[in-house]
């Protein structure tokens, strides 16, 4: 097989899982710009290795058991951490500030610091890496928290024994964070600090974790605020993406 073919296979299978979950052979021919007798040689070859399947109900291709299988497989053997740390290392040298992956896990309904890359500045706020930290203060988790089910915000507030006037103050702040895809705090897990930061997704859509830039009040530049937040969202996106993760 030349690495044409094997290029237009991966274009196929792309489709399937980053633009829409069935296609017919004419649409899938005229969003890939191929034609369709190969279009179709090629959905029959994938069909045949149960990477593909075709429905009778919609009389459309979609993806199949073994691509499913195999998806699964590696998925759960995923090294997050792995896919993080290039971002971690790229946001930190871009930003010239501490750059920290922060994973949620819903069993303590908390959050952890797992990764971090420190910035070279003398002055840096420093954050306990694998400490459960509380998921509903700063941006570090504020922008877990905002996409999370109202149950489970209850179940947080609840268990963190915060007031009715707090929960209601906090939940018109998700609201906003929610609708913009990022947060802005100042000394609220660390006093003198501020941080800024974005959710990271899975691929069933499911908030994991965020990235944080973590910035020493002193040295904030205001003007410099839309860079940051537009290169931290970037970063998320990004790390979601490999994680499967796909907007919709």
């Amino acid at each position: 097989m030349n690495s044409n073919v094997i290029s237009k296979t991966f274009s196929i299978l792309r489709a399937f899982t980053d633009i829409q979950n069935e296609w017919g052979v004419n649409e899938l021919s005229r969003y890939l710009k191929m034609p369709v007798s190969s279009t179709h040689r090629m959905i029959s070859m994938l069909k045949d290795e149960h990477i593909l399947e075709y429905s009778e109900l919609t009389n459309k291709y979609r993806v199949g058991s073994d691509f499913i299988r195999m998806a699964s497989i590696v998925s759960t053997n995923v090294d997050v951490k792995r896919v993080v740390r290039p971002q971690l290392e790229s946001l930190a040298s871009e930003l010239r500030h501490s750059v920290y992956f922060g994973l949620y896990y819903p069993q303590h309904t908390k959050l952890s610091f797992v990764d971090s890359v420190k910035s070279s500045f003398a002055l840096q706020y420093v954050l306990e890496i694998g400490v459960l930290q509380p998921v509903h203060i700063a941006a570090s988790g504020k922008t877990i928290l905002a996409y999370l089910s109202d149950s489970e915000i209850e179940d947080v507030f609840d268990k963190e024994g915060e007031s009715q006037d707090k929960r209601n103050e906090i939940k018109e702040e998700l609201k906003k964070i929610k609708s913009q895809g990022y947060a802005i705090t100042a000394n609220e897990r660390k006093e003198g600090a501020l941080s800024i930061g974005a959710p990271i997704f899975d691929a069933g859509s499911k908030v994991i974790g965020s990235i944080i830039c973590v910035i020493p009040i002193g040295d904030y530049q205001k003007e410099l605020e839309g860079s940051y937040i537009e290169k931290i969202k970037e970063a998320a996106l990004n790390i979601s993406y490999k994680l499967g993760y796909r907007k919709v």
